[in-house]
């Protein structure tokens, strides 16, 4: 897992949490200090004045001549830093508040400051942005927080908070102090015995906590009556702790889940394709799917909702296959739930059933686009762009990934304009805030400015993270796969990492290896089981040290893997005046997608199961793959068989911390249609085998990579005990599935 709030370092605040600029109310356009330390030096005590004045600062790797700063406060005068006696470069200087451009000029070579993802263009240049909030107000920051769960499931918190008065500010009114906590959207506030108040800190200890997420809001005044901003510090109380390496994440569109409540249902559009209408799915339907424990028993732990910000009414390219806003990515506003799936109150319901039972609600961000409908294009045209469209000839998705339009009607949010840019930041920070997010599913990434994700996830840590509880950022980056060689898919690995990393994202969906071995393995058998288990670890092994991937085997963006398993040859069709695919009515299909979520759900990462996949929905191309969802009453037998397996896993998931956590080792692996792997987590191990032929198999497995050797194994998923006997184990799998080992008790 990442470390996160460590590391949210751009431009120095000189107080306490060296995270932020600050600033004084000097002059904008003040040249560097000569020496190369902050103005007042060191830190000032709880209660004391705020210290003002933006450090830059660059600690070369290796021997440089002269370090320079150019910024737009100096209108791009180079200005030499002045090195320290530890060989670093820095330079303090006081700023009006707002967010500036510069850049480092090494050895007269200009370049980005390595230290400081976040971002900002100037006269279309891209540079590092100086961030400086206005010093004269008073500020909170978090000295430290910890809290603890009994086995019974009781928990504590207790943070100390230190209060700064602004520069030229009055003195800390410890009478103004006011603490609450919040849970499933119901705050109260503290009693006094738990917060104390001393000479400019404030200490918080509260016990007897329910299980499930909570927030403590810390709010403050000087004696002039001035607030500091209202410093939030959210956490769970949770016996096992949670990792984002635990979850399977549920993809819910909602439309085409369930229906909740049908008074929100807008019936047919005119002129629209029959798939491509509303179908009723609302939010009501996911908290049902979660009171009823569906998610739970499948051993969900996070659901990424598709977008339920306000759509547009319109019908686009009305006519034979005229398309609605079904799918929520058509925004026409900016902190509006879309009343066809539901108000704010149901999205709190939502929420609340989520955290009740340990899950978290991923909130799916459109990030690149907006619909022509949307405000902001009325308000703030200058904010969005034109461009060709993606894929027209000349415009490749990649070639032209910043300006090109997914659709003429859906102009192109423009990052390059900074207004724009923190407008759409703070849209994030709203919804994650007003409804208590745990993260976000980033749109189209690699169709936005670098910097758009980059200072999205600074605010985030910053906003979010102080009190431990780590925000999963995921994000969308569409590649393919270059063919065998890893030299091919350097380009398609480095364009999804760039994007990763303890400034950025925590991990995005791994289109690497979908395209690798979705259809090439599990469904067409082109390649065996040695291609599988290399571009499984290619993928441990291409990705920055510590991400999460999302490896995934559908998508809302695919075919369904059950017709690609089952070979109709209309499985490419998507709309209804073609042919369509239908539904498998054999086994094949679904012993073939056995196979593959047994993999999916036991391999490193965070495994997406789209909804329906859980028991093998067909569909062709979008929209045949968003069909409606179907309860278990409209399932065929073999549908249900599959369920019960994905039930058995997602069991086996959850109860070993291997499985979830642990590195993974080839043990063995041919090309008859079988590979076995181990997982090892300090101590804890487990052991997979796939068969992927039309015929039970027995294999020796060796243990001597596996780490570990317990005396027996038992088979999470309903097979034997299995005994170890001279660093190996038999194993028997039956056709078209898997065993998946855990020490036996």
């Amino acid at each position: 897992m990442m470390s996160r709030f460590s590391h949210v370092f751009f431009a120095v605040c000189l107080s306490s949490i060296a995270a932020l600029a600050c600033s004084s109310d000097s002059p904008a356009g003040g040249e560097p200090d000569a020496g190369g330390e902050p103005d007042g030096g060191g830190e000032p005590d709880p209660g004391g004045e705020r210290l003002c004045g933006a450090e830059i600062r660059y600690e070369p790797a290796s021997s440089v001549g002269v370090v320079e700063v150019a910024g737009e406060w100096t209108d791009w005068e180079r200005h030499e830093l002045p090195q320290g006696d530890g060989g670093a470069y820095a330079t303090t200087v006081d700023l009006e508040p707002g967010v500036y451009a510069y850049k480092l000029i090494v050895d007269d070579e200009w370049i980005l400051d390595p230290e400081n993802a976040y971002g900002v263009y100037h006269d279309g240049v891209e540079n590092s942005g100086l961030r400086v909030p206005d010093c004269t107000e008073p500020d909170l920051e978090l000295l430290s927080f910890e809290s603890d769960t009994t086995s019974e499931g009781v928990g504590s918190a207790r943070a100390e908070v230190a209060f700064y008065r602004g520069d030229g500010g009055a003195a800390f009114d410890p009478d103004s102090v006011r603490v609450e906590r919040v849970q499933n959207f119901d705050a109260s506030e503290l009693d006094t015995d738990a917060v104390t108040v001393g000479d400019g800190v404030i200490d918080i200890d509260v016990d007897g906590l329910d299980e499930g997420k909570h927030t403590l809001v810390v709010r403050a005044k000087d004696t002039d009556g001035d607030a500091a901003e209202a410093l939030r510090l959210p956490f769970w109380i949770e016996r096992e702790a949670f990792d984002w390496r635990d979850p399977i994440i549920f993809m819910a569109l909602i439309d085409r889940f369930r229906d909740g409540d049908p008074s929100n249902n807008v019936g047919d559009a005119p002129n629209t394709a029959e798939s491509a209408n509303f179908y009723g799915g609302d939010l009501r339907g996911v908290t049902d799917a979660i009171e009823e424990g569906y998610l739970t028993e499948m051993g969900v732990q996070a659901i990424w909702l598709s977008p339920f910000v306000d759509n547009t009414r319109r019908v686009m390219n009305p006519g034979e296959r005229g398309i609605t806003a079904y799918h929520g990515y058509w925004p026409q506003s900016a902190r509006k739930v879309d009343p066809r799936f539901g108000t704010s109150e149901d999205l709190e319901d939502l929420v609340a059933a989520a955290h009740d039972r340990g899950i978290r609600v991923l909130k799916d961000f459109v990030i690149n686009h907006v619909h022509e409908d949307h405000h902001y294009v009325d308000e703030h045209p200058e904010w969005v762009r034109d461009g060709c469209v993606c894929g027209d000839p000349g415009c490749g998705w990649t070639e032209k990934r910043l300006e090109c339009l997914f659709r003429p009607y859906m102009p192109d949010f423009n990052w390059e304009i900074h207004a724009a840019g923190e407008q759409m930041v703070e849209d994030a920070l709203w919804w994650i805030e007003r409804y208590d997010l745990d993260g976000l599913r980033i749109d189209a990434v690699k169709h936005v400015e670098d910097h758009a994700v980059f200072n999205l996830a600074t605010r985030i840590h910053e906003e979010f993270e102080q009190a431990g509880t780590d925000y999963f950022l995921t994000g969308e980056t569409a590649m393919g796969w270059a063919g065998h060689d890893l030299g091919n898919n350097a380009e398609q690995y480095g364009t999804i990492s760039r994007y990763i990393g303890d400034s950025g994202l925590d991990g995005q969906k791994d289109f690497v290896l979908y395209h690798a071995v979705t259809e090439n393995v599990f469904a067409f058998d082109n390649y065996g089981m040695q291609h599988l288990d290399f571009w499984t670890r290619a993928s441990l092994e291409q990705y920055p040290e510590g991400s999460i991937m999302t490896p995934f085997i559908g998508s809302h963006d695919e075919i369904r893997f059950a017709t690609l398993a089952s070979g109709d040859p209309n499985m490419r069709n998507g709309w209804p005046d073609e042919e369509l695919p239908e539904q498998p009515d054999t086994a094949e299909a679904y012993e073939r997608m056995r196979v593959a979520k047994a993999w999916l759900f036991t391999i490193p990462g965070a495994p997406l199961l789209y909804y329906g996949d859980e028991y093998g929905q067909y569909g062709g191309h979008d929209p045949d793959n968003r069909q409606m969802w179907r309860p278990p009453k409209e399932r065929s037998e073999h549908e249900e068989a599959l369920f019960s397996f994905v039930t058995a896993l997602g069991e086996a998931r959850g109860a070993s911390v291997a499985l979830r956590r642990g590195d993974y080792r080839t043990l063995l692996g041919d090309d008859d249609g079988v590979l076995a792997y181990g997982r090892h987590y300090d101590g804890d191990v487990a052991v997979v085998v796939l068969n992927h032929t039309p015929e039970p198999v027995s294999r020796s497995v060796p243990l001597a990579d596996l780490g570990a050797e317990p005396a027996a194994f038992e088979d999470a998923i309903g097979g034997d005990e299995v005994p170890v006997s001279d660093g190996s184990i038999d194993v028997a799998v039956p056709a078209r599935s898997a065993a998946v080992l855990v020490p036996a008790d």
